[in-house]
């Protein structure tokens, strides 16, 4: 009965916005222009809005709006179907659901969001803010439809991008053990001096078409580089890779059942040369304190092919800009585009 009173609800306001959406200006010779910048009374901060969390999906009935900047961008492919924005107090996913955001969403634009309607979730230690899944297979769905985007995410002014926050170690760690309540995750920040850990770690599916639940269809790449240099890789390059004999001696299957052949074996190659596709890759890099980083990288980013760099290979710090997650209790890494990665100053 809930659900059915809370989808009633959610059309009600659907069918509310769609009275009230704003019109185009429009220029002096009759062609479209820049919609106009608006401004929402916000009444509630983001880390407020984080705390109402309590480890169920949370449905928002009251009438809170927060706002923030962009501080996420789409351009480089590395970021997908989200969109981050960041208040004084902390920052949060939005589930858009929607591709090339950038163009609609500039990076230090502020945008409001009215979340009454909406579903304040979990996903491996990183809070997000969408639809409610009618599934239940996650704690949150995107909002994919346009006219549900136009009822709760409205665009302001555009202004200055977000300065990165400098995070150091015992802050890392501070935040990685308070999990989602911590304000550092899903905000820009800067990592500094960090040195390549030389070890990966990569799900890859036998074949693409298989169901997912199978456990002898899995091949885990970890605890070691295995030849992977590109911060992900496209089905091209996982091809080239697969073709090296690097990962031959990898075993198939899942963390506590790995007795379903290696990649040497003929079927198993076969079918991972037929079911291939772009994947992601978690590049481990570590901090001066040994704090691991992954840094996480979508095999349909544009850079997911690039090497890198090879001073970075054999051992020079970097300092890395980008958007903090948490992922099972793991400090993992998004890069904006590769201009996030920077050699450090001292050596």
């Amino acid at each position: 009965m809930k659900k059915i009173l809370y989808t009633i609800a959610t059309l009600l306001l659907l069918a509310a916005a769609s009275c009230q959406e704003w019109e185009p200006v429009w220029g002096n010779q009759g062609t479209p222009g820049e919609p106009q910048a608006q401004t929402l009374a916000v009444n509630t901060t983001i880390a407020d809005l984080k705390a109402l969390y309590e480890g169920t999906p949370y449905h928002i009935e009251k009438d809170i709006v927060i706002g923030g900047q962009v501080i996420s961008s789409d351009a480089s492919g590395n970021i997908y179907r989200s969109l981050f924005i960041q208040d004084e107090t902390g920052g949060i996913e939005l589930k858009i659901g929607n591709s090339s955001l950038y163009n609609d969403y500039k990076t230090g634009q502020w945008v409001y969001v009215k979340c009454q309607g909406l579903t304040l979730g979990n996903y491996s230690g990183m809070l997000q803010l969408g639809m409610e899944d009618p599934t239940e297979s996650y704690e949150t769905a995107y909002m994919d439809v346009k006219r549900l985007i136009g009822a709760h995410i409205f665009k302001g002014a555009k202004a200055a991008p977000v300065t990165p926050r400098v995070i150091s170690e015992n802050e890392l760690k501070d935040a990685l053990k308070r999990s989602y309540k911590s304000p550092c995750f899903g905000t820009l920040v800067t990592l500094q001096n960090l040195t390549y850990a030389n070890e990966i770690f990569v799900l890859i599916y036998l074949d693409a078409n298989v169901d997912k639940k199978e456990s002898s269809n899995r091949l885990f790449l970890s605890d070691q580089q295995w030849g992977v240099t590109t911060w992900a890789m496209s089905a091209n390059k996982m091809k080239e890779y697969l073709n090296t004999g690097k990962w031959d001696s990898a075993k198939i299957g899942n963390s506590n059942d790995q007795n379903y052949g290696t990649v040497a074996d003929p079927a198993n190659k076969k079918k991972l040369l037929d079911g291939a596709a772009a994947y992601s890759v978690s590049q481990y890099f570590r901090m001066p304190g040994g704090t691991d980083v992954q840094i996480r990288s979508s095999g349909y980013a544009k850079f997911s092919d690039a090497e890198i760099d090879p001073q970075i290979q054999k051992g020079k710090k970097v300092n890395v800009t980008g958007i903090l997650t948490n992922y099972d209790g793991a400090a993992q890494f998004t890069l904006i585009d590769l201009d996030g990665v920077q050699m450090a100053a001292a050596q």
